[in-house]
């Protein structure tokens, strides 16, 4: 901004006028400030949010806290908005890939998976909240699993997960990421 005042950007403009280009210009740095760490607050607020959880929590309550919004383009990528389905690595849901963007969308939850054994229900509700590279794909490694039984939080995170997949008889197709 100095550097426009010092090469005359605003002279001869009204002083009405050169306040709403700055403020105009000044907008769109806080924008593209903003948009650049989007996925980092993004993962930030996930993580503080999984903080707040305590076991025997309803579903709704996690979900309330966890929140639902979306960002459909982290970090200013630019898509023509087309893009292509997959399952993800658990083959349980499908997930939606921005084709011409590096970055994924992301999704709260980003991914889910229900398994039934006997009369109870597991559901698992997968956050980000870690970046492990950055490489333009979430892997399970920058994922939090979140898991309920009969609608009610169980546990957080892989050790619950796979331990209580285990005894429970679920086949995980996945490995486990590296101890968080």
């Amino acid at each position: 901004m100095e550097r426009l005042l010092r090469r005359g950007f605003f002279r001869g403009r009204s002083r009405p006028g050169a306040i709403a280009a700055a403020l105009a210009l000044a907008g769109v740095a806080a924008c593209s400030s903003a948009t650049t760490q989007s996925a980092g607050g993004f993962r930030d607020r996930n993580q503080a949010n999984v903080e707040r959880l305590n076991p025997g929590m309803s579903r709704d309550q996690v979900v309330s806290i966890m929140g639902t919004q979306d960002l459909p383009r982290p970090l200013g990528t630019e898509g023509s908005g087309a893009v292509r389905t997959e399952r993800d690595t658990m083959g349980v849901t499908q997930v939606q890939l921005p084709l011409s963007a590096k970055a994924p969308a992301l999704y709260n939850p980003m991914r889910t998976g229900t398994y039934e054994v006997g009369v109870d229900v597991w559901e698992v509700l997968f956050y980000y909240v870690r970046m492990v590279e950055d490489d333009g794909v979430v892997s399970d490694e920058e994922l939090e699993p979140l898991v309920l039984k009969n609608g009610y939080l169980a546990g957080v995170g892989w050790t619950f997960w796979t331990e209580t997949a285990g005894q429970e008889g679920i086949d995980l197709d996945l490995r486990p990421p590296v101890s968080y």
